[in-house]
């Protein structure tokens, strides 16, 4: 491992996300986060809606649509701490680092995906390196990983073998071509997409670029998984949380929150320290 003056991936976790495109993160929730993200969202069940529309795919059809959270930030005191806690949580920092280097930005309003028992599937989609597009991307050099969009999913509950829930294509993020819908709609080579299985307070990070679905949900309990995305600190994906200056609610939140939703920019971009608290000095040359 390089001597820097800042926390990263261990070299086995480097090894696993360069060769899979996406990486299992055991125990990064401690019990009382989990108890509060998920008593959380038991308080404001009536805010829960469908998430997008309804599955094409056969393999992938459900008894009923997924379910969705958002706005989790904005939500009335204490709903909202628990949400705004993960935005710099210390533990996600040495990922954030790795995979963009110092500075980093979120680019989505974080959201939860829900599904009960006979919930249909996502398609795959994500498509490696065959479109060219500046903001979702992999590349390996001179020893150092970098990353356009990713996606951080905090697992609320367990999604373990045979439940359904989060499928990837290993690998895919360094893939030349793009599947053909049939693959997609995983109606064919199915052997390829991997379901992910985790328990509740695991994260699992995924490239953009890696080609990535869910499968129809068929636990008793409820699948819930929190997404954060982010991306480099000079980037919009989907033109970003704010464009320009951040609302008036984010003087509530620490310096450190607030700086990792602030729009992209590099020159004297605020830089957080591995406590997650404090902002280092502007910039500096090589970072």
């Amino acid at each position: 491992m390089s001597e820097l003056p800042y926390r990263t991936m261990s070299e086995r976790e480097q090894y696993l996300f360069d060769l899979q495109g996406f990486l299992v993160v055991e125990g990064l929730l401690c019990p009382s986060e989990l108890q509060a993200l998920n008593e959380s969202l038991d308080a404001n069940k009536d805010k829960e809606a469908e998430h997008g529309g309804r599955s094409t795919s056969p393999p992938l059809e459900g008894d009923r649509p997924r379910g969705h959270f958002h706005g989790m930030l904005t939500w009335d005191a204490p709903w909202s701490e628990p949400w705004r806690d993960l935005l710099a949580h210390a533990k996600l920092i040495p990922y954030l680092n790795t995979l963009f280097g110092r500075g980093w930005k979120l680019d989505h309003l974080p959201d939860v995906l829900t599904s009960a028992r006979g919930a249909e599937g996502l398609t795959l989609h994500g498509f490696g390196n065959a479109t060219i597009n500046g903001s979702r991307f992999y590349g390996y050099s001179n020893g150092t990983m970098r990353c356009g969009l990713i996606n951080c999913q905090f697992y609320l509950t367990d999604q373990l073998a045979g439940d359904g829930g989060l499928m990837v294509i290993p690998g895919s993020h360094k893939a030349n071509l793009r599947p053909d819908d049939e693959i997609l709609r995983w109606e064919a080579a199915q052997e390829i997409a991997w379901h992910v299985p985790a328990k509740a307070g695991d994260l699992v990070i995924f490239n953009e670029a890696t080609t990535h679905g869910t499968l129809p949900w068929t636990a008793d309990h409820e699948r819930r998984v929190a997404l954060y995305r982010y991306t480099p600190k000079y980037m919009h994906y989907t033109g970003g949380v704010f464009e320009a200056s951040l609302p008036e609610w984010t003087t509530q939140l620490t310096q450190a929150q607030r700086a990792v939703l602030e729009p992209p920019y590099v020159y004297h971009r605020k830089l957080i320290e591995d406590d997650a608290e404090t902002l280092a000095e502007p910039r500096r040359e090589g970072e």
